[in-house]
């Protein structure tokens, strides 16, 4: 298992997600194409994974009954959307333990 993370770096999930699955760096040049992911595989890393490897898959990662809920809302599909929407990224709304916390 590998999980993604963004909490030791100034950028947010978006950024990582973009770079998983295009390879493109800040200046947009592409470094090691071969080494790009599918999009489910990014955004599994970076949610079921990342509880699995922490032991907490039983109350996070996923949606499920009986999970805490928390999770975030987007102004698109990040399963359809193009690349670039995903870098620009931003959240409508946040859920925590299945309570809004944040609306745009």
């Amino acid at each position: 298992f590998m999980a993604f993370g963004s909490d030791n770096l100034p950028v947010n999930p978006f950024v990582g997600l973009y770079a998983a699955i295009t390879r493109k760096g800040p200046s947009g040049q592409v470094h090691g194409a071969e080494e790009a992911i599918p999009r489910e595989d990014a955004i599994r890393m970076y949610t079921a994974n990342g509880a699995y490897l922490s032991w907490e898959e039983k109350t996070k990662g996923t949606i499920e009954p009986g999970k805490l809920a928390d999770m975030i809302v987007l102004p698109f599909d990040p399963l359809t959307a193009s690349p670039e929407t995903i870098l620009a990224g931003q959240v409508d709304m946040t859920f925590l333990g299945g309570k809004l916390v944040f609306q745009r």
